[in-house]
C-alpha cells in the first residue's frame, strides 16, 4: 500500500514540473507590455469613448508605441462588451499585450 503512495507522489511531481518547465518557455522570447485604457459608457448603457492613457514602454520606438496604443484601443473595444462595464461612467482597464520578440522588431518594418 505504501509503495502505490509513493508512486503516485512521483508521479505527480514529475507532471507538475514538466507542466511549469513548458508554461515557463515563453517568457524566453517573448516581450509583455502593459496598457492602460479608459472606457466612457453613457447613460443609455452605450460605449461613449475610449481612451488610451498609458502605454508602458520604454524602448519603443514611435511607430511601435502607435502600433501598440492601437492594440490597446482594439482590445478595450473588445472588452467593453464585458458585462462588467455595461454601467454608466468611467471604467479604467489594465490590458497585457505579449508579443515575440521577432514580431516586435517586425513591427518598425510595417508599411502602414
Amino acid at each position: 500500500m505504501n509503495n502505490w503512495k509513493v508512486i503516485i507522489t512521483i508521479a505527480c511531481l514529475t507532471m507538475g514540473s514538466v507542466a511549469t518547465a513548458q508554461s515557463s518557455g515563453y517568457r524566453a522570447d517573448s516581450l509583455q507590455f502593459k496598457m492602460y485604457t479608459r472606457l466612457f459608457v453613457n447613460d443609455q448603457i452605450e460605449l461613449d469613448s475610449v481612451v488610451v492613457k498609458k502605454v508602458f514602454c520604454d524602448y519603443c520606438s514611435d511607430k511601435q508605441l502607435e502600433i501598440l496604443k492601437r492594440e490597446a484601443y482594439r482590445q478595450s473595444i473588445l472588452e467593453s462588451e464585458n458585462p462588467k462595464y455595461k454601467k454608466p461612467g468611467q471604467h479604467r482597464l489594465a490590458l497585457y499585450v505579449r508579443l515575440s520578440k521577432e514580431d516586435f522588431r517586425a513591427l518598425n518594418d510595417q508599411n502602414e
